[in-house]
């Protein structure tokens, strides 16, 4: 279930939501994806992909105690190999019905993921997601659509949960007002577009004013789509991490 943002969104005043699940989801520049410890890399736009009859998917890896974490579409086709808090750079995936798995460590086997097979779009980026399941015993599994806006002006934020073990939570700048309401966990809420902030961000128990985690010093620009990922840490600990994308 996706959650709803707040009605009150204090200094954020004028966001406005994007929606996706059209045409113009499809990115018509290259995108540059970067990572808060400045791991960059570029892929096609999303307008050339659909000309090849491609999607283009990458890897999440918020999943505790795995590193060298490897995604198989179909048996053969390799994603790229991602550590813990870590996204790997966009790959081109030719089929529409695709059967995953994963590998989370290295020389380790390969697992089915609960979500067996995924529908793709041509032209359309995807963010998998690998996370631990509620138990902390299997892996789990979530695809979300990536609609990255062409806006200048704007920043545009979302935020997957995948710590395993926590309610669902409120996100909001400190002492602000919610930009997402009862985010719970495998669940996507956003992305939000907003005028462009900095400050803390304020992980918050659902309807509470209890903050659960912080994230100090976030500075969300314009023309940046921001994801953050609420995950565990291997103590079962809450952290968090982020990348954004521009179109170039």
């Amino acid at each position: 279930m996706r959650a709803t943002r707040g009605t009150t969104l204090g200094i954020m005043l004028g966001a406005v939501a994007f929606s996706g699940c059209n045409k113009d989801a499809e990115t018509k520049n290259a995108v540059t994806t970067e990572t808060a410890a400045g791991v960059v890399s570029v892929s096609p736009s999303g307008d050339s992909a659909d000309k090849r009859g491609q999607a283009l998917v990458r890897v999440v890896n918020a999943a505790p105690a795995s590193e060298g974490m490897v995604v198989r579409a179909d048996d053969t086709r390799l994603l790229p190999e991602v550590d813990f808090k870590q996204v790997s750079s966009y790959q081109p995936i030719d089929n529409n019905w695709v059967k995953f798995q994963v590998r989370g460590m290295r020389m380790g086997v390969y697992e089915s993921l609960e979500t067996n097979r995924e529908m793709l779009s041509d032209g359309h980026r995807y963010t998998m997601v690998v996370m631990r399941d509620e138990k902390g015993a299997r892996y789990d599994t979530r695809l979300f659509r990536d609609d990255i806006s062409p806006d200048g002006t704007r920043a545009q934020i979302r935020v997957i949960h995948a710590a395993r073990g926590v309610g669902n939570v409120d996100v909001a700048p400190e002492r602000g007002g919610r930009i997402f309401e009862a985010v719970g966990f495998t669940s996507e809420a956003g992305y939000f577009a907003m005028k462009p902030w900095s400050g803390t961000l304020e992980f918050r128990a659902a309807g509470e004013q209890k903050v659960v985690l912080t994230i100090k010093d976030l500075n969300l620009e314009a023309g940046k789509s921001y994801t953050v990922v609420l995950t565990n840490d291997k103590t079962g600990a809450l952290t968090s991490f982020w990348f954004d994308d521009t179109q170039m």
